[in-house]
């Protein structure tokens, strides 16, 4: 077990994606290229810099890509260990193969972070709480930033989560707090998992609630959501006053214009091409003359000359 009190972290990286469609047909949701790497490295940064040095990460949807993603990515010398599933056995059913595979240890309570979003949190208040506490599960949470968008976590003033409520108008006296999909779980509820096919609400959340042992804190620091072709995007671009990032290996002729942009590995931007607030990556090309704009452009494929291409998201799949 770990100085910090914890078994192990995994960061769950396995799923289809299917929001994300069509560019998760290229490339696993986690595995996407942001100018700051993968969207997964956010979740194994922020692992290590709690003082993890061994992370698990689940693969199964394109799941050769996936672990090239997590290989390719600086996390200060920590050991990431790939539990690859041959067939998707959804959030709970991976952690209890992790398990049996002996990659969560054999003792002490494990951290689980999605591994779908953009995280900078601090995450001490969650550990804290877990430890000191009875709770068989502890949720992360932050103050909602959209309650009719995602859904509702009501805590009562003992910490306790009384209520998961779907996406909704709060009510006048409910705090609404939002899960950004870190929770700490218990030993005892990680063996108790079988080796089968499951989700974590129905094997961990409504358990834990049901014996009043599904706990919640607030955490501080931030979170962005990677869940779908615009979500993807937005990370990308950034704020209005972000400067473009430009992948070493694209090539952006002299004449074209890029504006707060990412231009990825192995893209190329030709003499007047446009692009404008949108991500062209994965050797994407813009001919000569064409217009990006807010858009997202993957893989093998070609913006034709002259073409205007607006709130489009495309991916070549071989």
């Amino acid at each position: 077990m770990s100085e910090i009190g914890f078994a192990a972290v995994m960061v769950l990286a396995a799923g289809r994606g299917e929001r994300m469609r069509p560019l998760s047909l290229l490339i696993p949701k986690p595995a996407l290229p942001l100018p700051t790497g993968p969207v997964v490295a956010s979740a194994l940064r922020l692992a290590v810099g709690i003082g993890f040095q061994r992370t698990v990460v689940n693969t199964w949807h394109l799941a050769d890509k996936m672990a090239g993603a997590v290989g390719g990515i600086d996390i200060g010398g920590a050991e990431i260990t790939i539990s690859h599933e041959i067939s998707l056995m959804g959030t709970a059913g991976g952690l209890a193969l992790a398990r049996e595979r002996g990659l969560l240890g054999d003792h002490g309570p494990v951290l689980i972070i999605n591994g779908d979003g953009v995280l900078g949190l601090d995450l001490r208040p969650l550990l804290e709480r877990h430890l000191d506490s009875n709770d068989r599960i502890t949720l992360g949470l932050l103050p909602h930033p959209d309650p009719t968008r995602w859904s509702r976590v009501r805590l009562d003033a003992s910490g306790r989560v009384r209520q998961i409520l779907a996406p909704g108008q709060p009510e006048p006296d409910e705090v609404p707090l939002h899960y950004p999909g870190v929770m700490a779980v218990r030993r005892a509820a990680i063996d108790s998992l079988p080796v089968t096919p499951g989700q974590v609400p129905d094997r961990l959340w409504w358990p834990a609630m049901a014996e009043e042992r599904l706990g919640g804190v607030v955490v501080t620091g931030s979170w962005q959501e990677v869940g779908t072709p615009e979500d993807y995007r937005r990370a990308c671009v950034g704020p209005r006053d972000r400067s473009s990032v430009i992948h070493v290996s694209a090539t952006v002729a002299p004449t074209a214009v890029v504006n707060r942009s990412f231009i990825g590995r192995g893209a190329v931007i030709k003499s007047n091409g446009v692009v404008e607030s949108s991500v062209v990556a994965e050797g994407a090309i813009v001919e000569s003359g064409a217009r990006v704009f807010e858009s997202v452009l993957l893989g093998a494929l070609v913006a034709a000359a002259h073409e205007d291409i607006e709130r489009e998201y495309r991916a070549h799949i071989a």
